[in-house]
C-alpha cells in the first residue's frame, strides 16, 4: 500500500529552560538534571493519495508541532516520516515571504520555495492573485498587508502549486468568511483531485465539510481518530474527562491542558434524559411532540447564577438548536455547595424525521468557563410521516384556491 504520508511511533521532544550558549554553561549544566517537554509521543497514521485528516485538540496539544515535523521545519526525536509526493504548507503567516518584497516578487520567491520553476509561475501567476483578491495591492511590499492579505496570498501560492500533499494550519481563521468559504472549497477540489491534505483548525464545521476523518490530539498523544463527525463530539468528552483528572491541581494547570474549553467540575452534570410528558423515559419522538430535557447537576461548589444551556445536534455536528438561560434572559437561582438539583428544559419537537443529539452544559456566570460540559449526552431519534426535509418540521399544509374561467368578449 502507497501512503502519501505515513507517521510511525512519531515522537518530539523540547528541552525546558534556556538553551545553552556557549561551552562554559554546557559544563555548568552538566551535572543539572534536563527537563523536556514531549510535544508529541507516540504518533501513527498514515493517509493515502486524495485522503483527509482533520486534527483538533486543545492549545498546546501538538497540533503544530505535528505540521512542523511533515514539513520539515523540525525533526522527530524518534521514529519514521514518509512523504511521497510534492507538498505544500500554510502553517505560519506570512512563512516564505520576505516583507521587503512586493506581494508580485513573493509570489515568484514562495512558488520557487514550493518547487515551481519560474515558466510554472508565470502560467499560474494570474489565478494566484485573482484567488487572493488583491490585485491592487500586488506591487505593494507585503509589509504594509494586513493579516487577512498575508493569509490571502499566502493559501493562494499554496494552493495553486498542483500540490500532492498540502498541509494548512489555523492561520485561515484570519481571513473574512467569504475568503474562508473560498479556501474550503478549493481544498475540497484538490481533494477531489487527489492531493492528500491535513487540516488543523478550532472551527468543527470547517473540518467536518472539509475532511473525511479527524483525529483528536490531547497532550501529544492521539486521544481519538474516526470520522470528523465522531471526533468533534468525541473532542468534548475528551476535554470533560481531562477536567476530571485536573481537579486537584491549579486552574493555571487546567488552562494549559484544556486550552479554551476550561472545565472545573465545580458542578457536575450526573445524568441526563429526554422524556415524554408523563415523565417516560424514550429515544424515539414522533415530530411536534413536547418532550422534556432533563439533567440532575451535582454542586461541589457555591455557584452563583450559573448560565445553563441545552443543544440539539445533527450527526454530523451542524447545530440544529441551542438554548441558553443567558440568551433567553432568564435569571438562574444560586445553588450552594454539596446540594443537587434537576434541571428541567420543556421542549417542541417540531424536527423533520432523523437521528439527533442532545447535549447540557453549565457555565459560570460571567462565561468564563465552564462547570461542565457534555455536547453528546445521548442520542434519540424523531420519526415523521409528513415527509418533510431537514432539520425543522413546519408542518406545512396545501390547499388549492377556486379555479375560475377567464371569459374573454
Amino acid at each position: 500500500m502507497m501512503y502519501s504520508i505515513k507517521l510511525t511511533d512519531v515522537s518530539k521532544k523540547y528541552r525546558i529552560g534556556k538553551s545553552s550558549l556557549n561551552l562554559r554553561s554546557i559544563f555548568r549544566r552538566k551535572n543539572i538534571a534536563t527537563k523536556f517537554h514531549w510535544a508529541v509521543k507516540n504518533i501513527n497514521f498514515g493517509l493515502q493519495a486524495g485522503e483527509s485528516m482533520g486534527i483538533i485538540g486543545p492549545n498546546g496539544a501538538g497540533k503544530t508541532t505535528i505540521l512542523k515535523l511533515l514539513s520539515k521545519v523540525t525533526f522527530p526525536t524518534s521514529g519514521q516520516i514518509e512523504m511521497n509526493g510534492r507538498f505544500s504548507a500554510l502553517i505560519e503567516l506570512g512563512a516564505g515571504f520576505h516583507p521587503e518584497l512586493s506581494g508580485r516578487e513573493n509570489v515568484f520567491l514562495n512558488g520557487t520555495i514550493l518547487g515551481m520553476r519560474k515558466a510554472e509561475i508565470q502560467k499560474r501567476f494570474d489565478d494566484i492573485v485573482q484567488f487572493a483578491g488583491i490585485e491592487k495591492f500586488i506591487d505593494t511590499p507585503v509589509k504594509r498587508y494586513s493579516s487577512g492579505m498575508y493569509a490571502r496570498l499566502g493559501f493562494s501560492v499554496a494552493a495553486h502549486v498542483d500540490p500532492q500533499i498540502l498541509l494548512v494550519d489555523e492561520v485561515l481563521a484570519v481571513g473574512d468568511m467569504a475568503f474562508q468559504k473560498k479556501c474550503y472549497e478549493r481544498m475540497q477540489q484538490l481533494i477531489q483531485n487527489g492531493t492528500t491534505l491535513i487540516f488543523v483548525s478550532h472551527n468543527m464545521r470547517a473540518i467536518q465539510k472539509v475532511c473525511e476523518r479527524s483525529m483528536v490530539l490531547y497532550r501529544g498523544e492521539i486521544a481519538f481518530e474516526g470520522s470528523s463527525a465522531d471526533a468533534t463530539a468525541e473532542y468534548s468528552n475528551i476535554l470533560r474527562k481531562a477536567a476530571a483528572d485536573f481537579q486537584d491541581v491549579s486552574s493555571e494547570d487546567i488552562s494549559e491542558g484544556i486550552g479554551q474549553q476550561i472545565m472545573t467540575h465545580e458542578a457536575v452534570i450526573e445524568k441526563i434524559e429526554i422524556l415524554k410528558q408523563n415523565n417516560e423515559a424514550t429515544n424515539t419522538f414522533p415530530s411536534g411532540e413536547n418532550a422534556i430535557v432533563r439533567a440532575k447537576i451535582n454542586f461541589y461548589k457555591d455557584a452563583p447564577a450559573p448560565v445553563i444551556a441545552c443543544s440539539i445536534r445533527h450527526p454530523d455536528g451542524q447545530v440544529v438548536y441551542d438554548f441558553t438561560t443567558e440568551w433567553a434572559g432568564i435569571q438562574t437561582p444560586d445553588f450552594s455547595a454539596f446540594t443537587s438539583a434537576i434541571i428541567d428544559f420543556p421542549l417542541q419537537l417540531n424536527l423533520s424525521a432523523g437521528s439527533y443529539q442532545l447535549g447540557v452544559n453549565l457555565a459560570y456566570k460571567d462565561l468564563s468557563k465552564y462547570y461542565d460540559r457534555i455536547d453528546r449526552g445521548l442520542d434519540f431519534v424523531v420519526v415523521s410521516s409528513s415527509g418533510a426535509r431537514g432539520f425543522a418540521d413546519l408542518h406545512a399544509g396545501f390547499s388549492v384556491s377556486k379555479i375560475t374561467e377567464n371569459k374573454t368578449n
